[in-house]
């Protein structure tokens, strides 16, 4: 009996496994069951993650170059307006750049005639303090900056020479020298024509 009943209990199991589903319905009523299983497949999960990471950091990236644009040329405007607002301080201040270059021309002209005055007075002063009682300068000529060239005569030939010695010993001159002599008459009186050269110091007249 006991064998019967274990028999009897193991029969419906063997029958469940062994139930066979057959769908007996025609293929037009049949449902087809969709397959979602690609969803989850490394090959199409990865490149959909990586093309939704770089469309990502384009756009950051658009919008931060968006942004940068957006704010130089906020920068560019505020700098354009404050060159606008101080343009009439600025063609003042050119203006009176003007004016102090001309004034500074001008005074530095003025120095010039200063310097200059004071050097030809220093020089003649020079010249006529050592000059011989037989002698007289017929003319006086500028060659440069710093040269001269004096021509004069004299009675006495031997003057001529005291008359150089004098010269370069004057805080005006730097050298002398002779360049022509050629005798003359003065009243029918012998006489020399002479024609010196002298270099003139460089810092004449700039002495305060």
């Amino acid at each position: 009996m006991a064998k019967n009943k274990a028999k009897n209990k193991t029969k419906p199991s063997a029958r469940k496994s062994l139930c066979i589903s057959i769908n007996l319905l025609p293929a037009e009523y049949r449902k087809a069951q969709k397959d979602f299983s690609w969803i989850t497949d490394r090959r199409v999960v990865w490149p959909t993650i990586a093309i939704i990471v770089a469309i990502f950091s384009v756009m950051m990236l658009q919008a931060f170059i968006t942004e940068t644009i957006d704010g130089l040329n906020n920068e560019l405007s505020r700098v354009k307006a404050e060159v606008e607002r101080e343009r009439p301080l600025l063609t003042k201040i050119s203006d009176l750049e003007q004016k102090q270059n001309i004034v500074n021309t001008k005074i530095n002209a003025l120095k010039s005639i200063q310097v200059s005055k004071k050097r030809w007075v220093v020089l003649f002063e020079n010249i006529s303090s050592v000059l011989p009682p037989n002698m007289w300068l017929t003319s006086l000529n500028q060659l440069g900056e710093f040269d001269l060239e004096m021509k004069g005569i004299t009675f006495d030939f031997a003057e001529v020479a005291e008359y150089m010695v004098k010269l370069e010993k004057q805080t005006s001159i730097d050298k002398v020298s002779l360049t022509t002599v050629s005798t003359t008459k003065v009243d029918g009186e012998e006489a020399y024509n002479f024609t010196i050269k002298v270099i003139l110091k460089q810092d004449l007249g700039m002495e305060e």
